[in-house]
């Protein structure tokens, strides 16, 4: 599987990244990945690119993403040129998602691990329980499981 993550700085795409990678590890499944990023600083592009189960490094190519996960709609354009089905595997945080994270989790972070939610509903490598596994070792599990488990419903 090919990933693409596009956020901001600050949104949390690098932690979902490294949840991703996480649940491959736990399922001794290969993962490669490559960040760009294009300010180090909060509200920068922030990009990773993810291989899951082959190949050997984690670039990917345009054209070639089975799933594009975007943090910010700015991004959504560009997401969509990573992905190989057109819009097909497209995971967008809307602003009114963004709103609720704030408003009812205290902080819009939360909401990466709602789109993680809506990853698993959308692949087959993962499930539930790897999600939850890799999403208890977090502070503030109590919230990160509300939002996830709302991205899957």
């Amino acid at each position: 599987m090919k990933l693409v993550i596009l956020g901001v700085g600050g949104m949390g795409a690098i932690t979902l990244s490294k949840i991703i990678a996480q649940m491959c590890i736990e399922k001794d499944i290969p993962v490669r990945s490559s960040e760009i990023h294009g300010m180090a600083k909060k509200g920068g592009l922030v990009e990773i690119q993810m291989k899951i189960g082959s190949g050997k490094s984690g670039v990917v190519l345009k054209k070639t993403a089975d799933f594009a996960i975007v943090l910010d709609k700015e991004y959504e354009d560009y997401a969509k040129s990573y992905l190989k089905n057109g819009e097909k595997g497209l995971i967008t945080l809307t602003d009114e998602e963004k709103v609720w994270a704030a408003q009812e989790l205290g902080d819009v972070r939360f909401a990466n691990a709602f789109l993680l939610g809506r990853f698993i509903k959308n692949q087959s490598i993962f499930d539930k329980d790897d999600a939850l596994s890799v999403l208890k070792g977090f502070k503030f599990f109590d919230k990160n499981k509300i939002s996830f488990e709302r991205g899957l419903s």
